[in-house]
């Protein structure tokens, strides 16, 4: 009964605070005066052509061609890359492989500024994909942890094959390096804590380790209930103590100030349509805005930014790829936002905490890319049966952290982190960069020396590194 009682008010404080930050949302869009605003028609010619320099599958976008890859399960992904998948050049070459994975509400996309630079596209395969229900990639019914990084994981190992690291009985023939941000980043921390045989390095930018945030949170909390407690001990004097309460669990007020539209994405389906599309996209475009950071943000930015989350429109979706393959005819390119339920998805169904039950397929792949060898992998000093700290990462990784963050706490998301961390992997803060990394300007500059510093073979200090591009950035965790 009283676990029963739990679950109903955590699902009314959960309702409630999710209308309230729909609402708060949509007064803020209301004063700025862009909730009622009409699209100009600049604005939709812009994104009809960002839309179709993206998703057109005919056309190349600086360097990068579209393919898919219907994995053994069935299920067809979408992604970009400069060189095709299973062709004698991709199988033969001794370049690593490096995939990009997005986050919300972005694709591919997001990565176009990083993907295209001519230092990866020369010395490395570079892959972009869309996760499950974003862009072209199909979607799942449901976003549980374990129905998307099954298919996350599949789709790793199938590349992987596809682009000769793994080949009979040799594998790990060349270098694989994992760059991800937001959810990709959630997701990536999970396959690098549960999954650490499926890159060399893992590149992470902006996304939580949720493992870390619930043990930070946790801690506040019980720190705050002892001082609480000593104060209703000595009711008289206990004002101080109430304040130091208060103060102590600040992290987690700001956190939850900050996630509101978390909490907006568990409203029933209705809703979460309207607070993600309505008001002339208020949300999403406040999101572009955002993204770009300090730079100009010009109505060609606005197009491809809307453009990257839209996916393609009916036009695109009636064009194919060189080799005559077109989108999943699952997705319903006649709205402009054909797959917003599969995106909230990832926050409805427990995508990043839920429990990863891992197939038989999965762990006997997994089990022959490590070599026989997961009891302890001698390129991160973890494994599966010495895992230290739960929840840790257990390959190499580094983590990028924009420091003026605006939906994110660094004292939720970063305190600790060293001791989730295994060796020759650090966290490095860019002090003058916000959310979107892999989109502002100085940031996305800091990615791109980061990539080619672990395609190169992580010659040197990482620190130095990003110091030559992004003087203010400073390694604040390492192991």
């Amino acid at each position: 009964m009283g676990n029963f009682i739990t679950k109903a008010i955590t699902r009314l404080v959960t309702f409630a605070y999710g209308l309230y930050s729909v609402c708060l949302y949509g007064y803020l869009a209301t004063k700025r005066g862009t909730f009622f605003k009409k699209r100009t028609d600049r604005q939709n010619l812009e994104l009809q052509l960002a839309r179709d320099r993206l998703w057109n599958l005919s056309k190349d976008y600086a360097g990068l061609s579209h393919y898919f890859l219907t994995l053994p399960s069935g299920f067809k992904f979408h992604f970009v890359s400069n060189g095709a998948h299973g062709s004698p050049s991709a199988l033969t070459s001794e370049k690593p492989l490096v995939i990009f994975i997005h986050g919300f509400p972005d694709s591919w996309a997001i990565w176009r500024y990083i993907a295209t630079a001519p230092s990866l596209q020369s010395s490395a395969n570079v892959v972009a994909i869309d996760l499950p229900g974003y862009g072209g990639t199909e979607g799942l019914e449901k976003y549980t942890a374990t129905a998307v990084l099954e298919k996350l994981t599949e789709l790793i190992i199938t590349l992987r094959t596809q682009y000769g690291v793994d080949q009979g009985t040799e594998t790990n023939k060349k270098r694989v390096i994992i760059v991800a941000h937001d959810w990709g980043c959630v997701l990536s921390m999970r396959l690098a804590a549960e999954a650490p045989s499926l890159a060399h390095r893992f590149i992470l930018s902006n996304g939580p380790l949720m493992s870390l945030a619930g043990s930070n949170v946790r801690r506040i909390v019980a720190s705050a209930s002892k001082i609480f407690n000593t104060a209703l001990a000595a009711p008289l004097s206990s004002r101080t103590p109430l304040l130091q309460a208060l103060r102590t669990l600040g992290p987690v007020f700001r956190q939850l100030k900050m996630s509101g539209y978390v909490f907006a994405m568990q409203l029933p389906p209705t809703l979460v349509t309207y607070f993600l599309t309505g008001g002339n996209y208020s949300f999403m475009a406040g999101i572009h805005k955002g993204s770009h950071g300090r730079g100009e943000f010009t109505p060609s930015d606005e197009g491809t930014s809307m453009a990257s989350s839209m996916g393609p429109s009916l036009a695109e979706s009636k064009t194919q790829t060189a080799g005559g393959e077109s989108y999943p005819s699952t997705i319903k390119y006649t709205h402009n936002f054909a797959n917003v339920l599969h995106m909230a998805g990832y926050y409805r169904d427990g995508a990043s905490v839920a429990r990863w039950r891992k197939s038989v397929e999965t762990v006997a792949n997994l089990h022959s890319i490590a070599g026989g060898n997961e009891l302890r992998r001698s390129n991160s000093g973890a494994g599966l049966l010495d895992e230290g700290t739960p929840g840790a990462l257990q390959a190499n990784s580094t983590v990028f952290w924009g420091q003026k963050d605006i939906a994110l706490n660094p004292q939720i998301c970063l305190d600790g982190m060293a001791d989730y961390l295994v060796a020759d992997s650090q966290v490095v803060m860019l002090t003058e960069s916000g959310h979107f990394t892999p989109i502002e300007p100085e940031s996305r500059v800091a990615m791109v020396k980061a990539v080619e510093w672990a395609i190169h073979g992580e010659k040197g200090d990482i620190g130095a590194v990003i110091q030559e591009c992004y003087p203010s950035a400073k390694v604040i965790a390492r192991r």
